[in-house]
């Protein structure tokens, strides 16, 4: 009789542990399946309540922004006031393979989430910051996040900002350098502080420093801030093309574990995973394109400082036609 109870307990041991190890297996299974073969199921929207705008999710489409930050403190580490320098809206759609770009001037002229005053939306991080400044620089960080989001979405009326992506100029620099550069053609000698801050015309081996000259470059006159938009957004789609070329997407994943202390994100990382798995395995560079909100420049302090007046008439064509 002991030796069926034995025989019996160890059958129901060896049951336990073979049901644990299949259901585990399915778990991590099922996490391959998403990230690979359907992320769009990582993204998750409550369709009842679709308008105009929202009937595009039907389509699932994802909008995610980008915000590249930047400070005057040596290692730029997260923890410090940062100006908004580059402002992207990316569209994703899952089921057509596409992708569209919107950049926003970091000089536009708007009103600022939550302080009642207009400013240039690069200095919207800086209000949240302060208007926290006995809360912590965890807080502070939050909330300088959170006006710039929800400053960039009084902007853009009409369009849903589901997630984001912050990150600093110091880790877009190690992830260039981890990646091994990018290939690119520098269409003019850019002269900066430092030689190394400089880059000379001419294709070349951007490194990550070369990289980080080539997008941060201020044109001799601010009011050409325009044209650093479009220099930023040809290298960003040359980045892409050299990224699927020399298969590098497959490192993008490592590297950006890596350097998570430089990004700041509400994705998860089975997410960026799946954006990631999507940008190299199903996304082609004829299916992005890429738009700037555009407008007109005004002084108020006899030319100090520049501002962008945003054309609303095109900026609402648009977000009617795109998004």
């Amino acid at each position: 009789m002991n030796n069926i109870s034995r025989k019996y307990r160890l059958y129901i041991s060896l049951g336990i542990i073979s049901s644990i190890i299949l259901v585990s297996f399915m778990i991590i299974f099922y996490g391959f399946y998403q990230v690979y073969y359907a992320p769009a199921t990582l993204f998750s929207h409550d369709f009842r309540d679709s308008g105009e705008v929202e009937d595009y999710f039907e389509e699932r489409v994802v909008n995610v922004v980008f915000l590249g930050l930047h400070n005057r403190d040596e290692d730029n580490t997260f923890g410090d006031v940062y100006y908004v320098d580059t402002i992207l809206v990316v569209a994703v759609n899952f089921d057509q393979d596409n992708l569209t770009l919107l950049a926003v001037p970091r000089d536009s002229y708007v009103d600022i989430a939550h302080s009642g005053v207009k400013d240039r939306i690069r200095q919207s991080y800086s209000y949240g910051y302060e208007e926290y400044e006995h809360a912590g620089r965890e807080k502070q960080h939050e909330e300088g996040l959170r006006y710039a989001i929800e400053t960039l979405g009084n902007l853009l009326d009409g369009i849903e900002l589901d997630y984001y992506i912050a990150m600093d100029i110091v880790g877009l620099k190690q992830l260039i350098d981890a990646m091994g550069g990018v290939y690119y053609e520098v269409e003019e000698t850019m002269i900066g502080f430092t030689p190394q801050e400089s880059l000379e015309a001419g294709p070349q081996l951007l490194d990550g420093q070369g990289y980080l000259t080539y997008l941060t470059y201020r044109e001799p006159d601010a009011r050409e801030d325009l044209n650093r938009m479009k220099r930023q957004r040809s290298l960003l789609l040359a980045t892409f093309e050299y990224f699927h070329e020399m298969g590098l997407f497959n490192y993008v994943l490592p590297s950006y574990a890596a350097y998570r202390d430089h990004v700041h994100t509400d994705l998860s990382f089975n997410q960026v995973a799946a954006l990631t798995l999507f940008a190299g395995e199903r996304l082609e560079a004829d299916a992005i394109s890429d738009h700037s909100i555009q407008g007109e420049y005004f002084t108020m302090d006899g030319g100090e400082t520049y501002y962008l007046e945003v054309d609303r008439e095109y900026k609402d064509t648009l977000i009617n036609d795109f998004y």
